[in-house]
């Protein structure tokens, strides 16, 4: 009874979830560069007027990624007080977001694996364009 016990607290200590992400794993490779964004394109303006508006992001797929982050900022300085929308656990390399402001938003994103010791770093920043509807 004791060494079955001893097992299977052994194996709460070691075993990992194998849908759980640590990083900072010294052991495995570095990530590999951030995956480039696709759409909305830097500098694209909806010509839509209507709110709430949906928006959809694109991103390219890197190979072992498991999954993205992708967050959308109100204020060029990332990271700021102006986070808008943020997914720490996307799958896919695409989603679409629901906004309900115009405005210049700006949207990044990163990919995770357990195969490497960290997530990669953040895409290069790109901004699209809400319009205002008052004008």
């Amino acid at each position: 009874m004791k060494w079955s016990a001893s097992v299977a607290l052994l194996c709460l200590l070691a075993c990992k979830d194998p849908n759980s992400f640590q990083p900072f794993d010294p052991s495995m490779p570095d990530p590999p560069a951030p995956p480039g964004l696709v759409y909305p394109v830097n500098g694209w303006v909806s010509d839509n007027w209507g709110y709430p508006q949906d928006v959809d992001f694109s991103w390219q797929r890197l190979p072992e990624a498991q999954f993205y982050q992708i967050e959308v900022y109100k204020d060029s300085l990332l990271p700021s007080g102006y986070l808008t929308y943020s997914n720490e656990r996307v799958t896919s390399t695409a989603l679409t977001a629901s906004f309900g402001h115009y405005g210049r938003y700006y949207w990044r994103v990163r990919a995770a694996s357990r195969n490497w010791n960290n997530y990669t770093d953040w895409s290069e920043p790109f901004w699209f364009g809400l319009p205002n509807p008052a004008k």
